[in-house]
């Protein structure tokens, strides 16, 4: 019962390692550990080394075929891999099966570490990947931790308010849940013709259907965002949520690709700042919280945000330098 109860980091040597064999972020994995760590912030965490997910915490959302096709996608024909998704944004690697569970792994350790109560926030930021279906992967999302993470919390908390941060809209995990009112989903995303995944344009309440009718928030905003608006949208939504809704735990999908410059998304203009902000709002409501990450794909970029979210998890201030460390060349004069 005593004792404060320090922020759990969940990462993994071995996805940093597997992570050069994606598509997009090939160091991204590697930046924003080591960063992280250097500027001293994994003293004040209990760090937790990443297992894969076992297979049956897998199927607890994925269908055994698509385990199956991750596992052995170089011993089918073409036409059966892209039945899968496995093709254009998320091509097949040898090494998939095992980055695809490392993934859900460190976002189920996390979330596990909310459930026994030892922990009252936990960070995954290798996690996030809200795009990937029950037997398709898609927007360089192969497993869905999220889901994933979410049923694990519905095992020990009655409600969960899930909020998402990331430029493109949290599809997959608003219709995981769509059928039910224990999960409220909120999604900040940009919405334009032609910008993936295409879902998400209503606001209100249009989600859900039957018992989760009305549990699933959308608020698609313009290009051009600017951090006053997205941090003030947040606090206003997700606050009025975590309010009128009552939420048992908080999951938060902080997807950076909302960053101005971000090289993919090229759409919208917030600072690392703006992430600070709501991850520090997060805290304040005092709710068992897992911070997941997401998009970003400026690694140097991405490491700063989330280090900076981080931080302010911890209640602490970066300074303004970056630290020396391996990866301090990536960082040039504007950082």
């Amino acid at each position: 019962a005593g004792g404060p109860r320090p922020l759990l980091y969940a990462k993994s040597a071995r996805l940093a390692e597997l992570s050069r064999l994606l598509p997009v972020n090939q160091d991204r994995t590697a930046l924003v550990h080591s960063l992280i760590d250097a500027y001293g912030l994994l003293e004040g965490c209990a760090v937790e080394e990443a297992r894969p997910a076992s297979l049956a915490q897998l199927l607890q959302y994925h269908s055994r075929d698509y385990l199956a096709a991750l596992a052995l996608w170089d011993q089918l024909p073409e036409r059966r891999r892209a039945d899968f998704g496995l093709e254009d944004d998320c091509p097949p690697f040898h090494g998939l099966y095992e980055l695809a569970a490392l993934t859900a792994g460190g976002s189920l350790a996390a979330a596990a570490g909310l459930c026994s109560r030892l922990h009252r926030t936990a960070v995954h930021l290798d996690g996030g990947r809200h795009h990937a279906r029950k037997s398709r992967a898609a927007g360089f999302c192969y497993t869905n931790d999220v889901v994933l993470a979410i049923l694990q919390l519905l095992g020990s908390f009655k409600r969960v308010l899930y909020l998402d941060l990331d430029v493109h809209h949290g599809d997959v995990v608003e219709e995981a849940f769509q059928l039910t009112s224990r999960v409220l989903t909120i999604s900040l995303h940009k919405h334009a013709p032609g910008f993936f995944p295409g879902t998400g344009g209503g606001g209100g309440t249009g989600g859900g259907t039957g018992g989760g009718a009305g549990f699933a928030l959308n608020l698609p905003l313009r290009d051009g965002l600017r951090d006053g608006l997205f941090v003030r949208a947040f606090e206003e939504v997700a606050g009025g949520a975590v309010a009128a809704y009552q939420p048992d735990c908080l999951v938060v999908q902080c997807g950076v690709d909302g960053l101005a410059h971000d090289p993919l998304a090229a759409s919208w203009a917030l600072t690392p700042a703006a992430f600070a902000a709501c991850a520090r709002r997060a805290a304040a409501w005092g709710r068992p919280l897992l911070v997941l990450g997401g998009g970003g794909y400026d690694s140097p970029s991405a490491a700063c945000t989330w280090a900076g979210v981080v931080a302010a998890l911890l209640g602490m201030q970066l300074p303004d330098d970056i630290p020396e460390h391996e990866y301090f060349g990536r960082y040039g004069p504007g950082f």
